[in-house]
């Protein structure tokens, strides 16, 4: 069952309950899936009511609440259980709003068999005192029912599983705190953004992959918080770079390394670490800033930033294009001439569109060009305001937009198609750098001034400061692991890789 092919992606599964405070009789649980977010809510059914339960909000309703609703009389609490049942099954239960803190709006469309067919809407409080241990044994109890049965629980299990993988809510992050240093050998001192990458490998392993001051490459297991493989001086200069890209035809991982220096890229497998290619002398001239992955049409590539040297960018003289490589080492094209200073580059494709994107961090502005047509698309600027080393492209309320960082301390959010600007959220701080999302509503951004901010997207808020590193910080990783859940990696130019989750008890991954 694959998320990307689906709107909206409703399972439940009933379980009986005896002798509970709440006195619930039964319980189902559904997995909602709508606008890239994943929503896990329970319906439970009681003596005398219904609760609709998400994390801590909750609505409660009674027969005579719900018939005044749908102008609809039940007659026993069953019968509502099974109506609300139907609609979560036949996906006419819908997110309508979603106040953090506050309530959940559910909006309900009402099947034409009945007296009404319009849409009605319940509310969810947020209760933060509400206590999750009842839930916590109902779904102990519905994870060994899980068990009982086999082929329709394989479907829900890898549901679940695919689900932990992109769970996104909007809960605010603000409680997340230090929890220790992951490793205190990493070396970014060239990098701008992803001078680490980690990835859970087709051997189920959570993997981080960094530099290392003497030119080496460090494999360490998350899980097991042991050093898996050391590659020793693979690079004739500082590693700056790491993306990770899933090869799924041949069934690996891959992990691309880059130096800026020595205008090296290498591919490894990272399931043997064993070295795919070496591609030389991507720039002769100029530094090589960035590079990604990129596939079209069931073909794999890598596509190279513009070249330049940061000390002489006004030097319109001093730059090389964008170059597209096939995996064997092999440059297919360059991709554009025009004289740029880029510091970072990623892909996105429009399904919407069917379109190939691919984004630029430059000096002073961000670009987005047409990979099909090969012209740029839209150029974000808004005056000369330093490099952009972060970009991010993010599906919001059906508009597409993109989220930047910059040097001058302010984080940018555009039209992505029609290249507004949508808002600026300053930071009180110049040098912004690694930029990662939360969720729909929060992003984390690392600064010069060796703090982590934490900002509130949609109102423009800056909501905290996280003081730890002792160095600018350079790059994030969001990562869900199954004994902690949400969390979040960052590095610094003090050697550090620090872990930072929500709770005091969890202390470290394994």
């Amino acid at each position: 069952m694959s998320f990307n092919k689906l709107n909206q992606v409703i399972y439940g599964e009933e379980i009986n309950t005896e002798n509970s405070d709440e006195s619930i009789l039964k319980i189902t649980e559904y997995f909602i899936l709508q606008e890239w977010s994943i929503y896990n809510f329970n319906l439970c059914q009681m003596k005398n009511n219904i609760s609709i339960r998400y994390k801590k909000y909750e609505a409660i309703l009674n027969l005579e609440q719900i018939s005044s609703l749908a102008k609809y009389r039940f007659s026993t609490i069953n019968e509502y259980y099974n109506f609300l049942s139907e609609l979560f099954e036949e996906k006419k239960i819908n997110i309508k709003e979603i106040n953090v803190n506050n309530s959940i709006k559910l909006s309900l469309k009402i099947n034409q068999s009945f007296a009404s067919s319009e849409e009605i809407e319940i509310e969810l409080k947020y209760n933060e005192n509400k206590s999750n241990s009842i839930m916590e044994e109902l779904n102990d109890k519905y994870n060994k029912l899980s068990k009982s049965v086999k082929e329709d629980k394989i479907q829900l299990n890898s549901l679940k599983k695919e689900a932990k993988g992109i769970i996104q809510n909007n809960d605010n992050p603000k409680d997340i705190q230090y929890s220790n240093d992951v490793v205190t050998d990493s070396f970014a001192g060239f990098s701008y953004d992803d001078s680490f990458t980690v990835f859970k490998s087709i051997n189920d392993i959570l993997e981080l992959v960094y530099a290392t001051k003497d030119k080496s490459i460090n494999v360490y297991d998350l899980n097991n918080s042991k050093l898996l493989h050391k590659l020793f001086k693979t690079h004739n200069n500082f590693i700056t770079n790491f993306r990770h890209y899933l090869d799924k035809i041949s069934s690996r991982d891959i992990i691309m390394s880059m130096s800026k220096k020595d205008n090296n890229i290498k591919l490894w497998n990272a399931n043997s670490w064993e070295q795919i290619k070496n591609i030389e002398n991507v720039n002769k001239k100029d530094f090589l800033y960035s590079a990604c992955f990129f596939n079209d049409n069931s073909t794999d590539y890598i596509i190279t930033s513009n070249g330049c040297n940061r000390q002489y960018y006004m030097n319109i003289h001093n730059f090389e294009p964008l170059k597209l490589y096939g995996f064997n080492g092999e440059k297919i094209k360059e991709l554009n001439d025009t004289n740029d200073c880029t510091f970072f580059i990623d892909t996105y494709f429009d399904d919407k569109l069917s379109k190939n994107f691919i984004v630029t961090g430059n000096y002073n502005y961000i670009k987005a060009y047409d990979y099909d047509k090969g012209e740029i698309y839209k150029k974000y600027f808004e005056n000369n305001n330093g490099i952009h080393p972060s970009v991010i492209i993010k599906k919001s309320e059906e508009k597409l937009k993109l989220i930047e960082s910059c040097e001058d301390g302010i984080i940018r959010i555009w039209g992505f198609h029609s290249g507004k600007l949508l808002r600026k959220i300053k930071t009180d701080n110049n040098n912004l750098y690694g930029l990662c999302l939360w969720n729909d509503n929060y992003a984390f951004v690392g600064c010069k001034d060796q703090t982590i901010k934490l900002i509130e997207l949609k109102n423009g808020l800056l909501i905290k400061s996280y003081n730890n590193h002792k160095g600018r910080i350079i790059s994030f990783k969001k990562i869900v692991e199954p004994s902690i859940g949400e969390c979040l990696l960052s590095q610094g130019l003090d050697q550090k890789i620090k872990l930072w989750i929500k709770t005091k008890k969890d202390a470290n991954l394994n």
